[in-house]
């Protein structure tokens, strides 16, 4: 499926708990540039929509503030280090 030049797909399963279940899932590349963020999904088309719309029409506001999370991480574990962290 494509929704403004974004690949994304349709998948159906079963739950642990037997149930049928359905939804979209998106990992488009170029899309996801710059963020840490590798995939996402939706339960309806609409709302896949929805999240494409904003990774694309937010495209520059979402970069500053994955930059913005990225120094604050490093200036945590610049002070803290990862002991007991893991």
């Amino acid at each position: 499926m494509n929704y403004r030049n974004v690949e994304y797909s349709y998948h159906e399963w079963i739950t642990f708990d037997g149930n049928q279940a359905t939804g979209y899932h998106c990992e488009d590349k170029e899309l996801l540039k710059g963020i840490n963020t590798v995939s996402f999904g939706a339960q309806t088309k609409a709302e896949m929509h929805t999240k494409i719309d904003h990774y694309i029409d937010n495209r520059q506001e979402n970069i500053k503030q994955q930059k913005q999370y990225d120094r604050a991480e490093a200036e945590y574990y610049e002070k803290y280090g990862t002991v007991g962290e893991f």
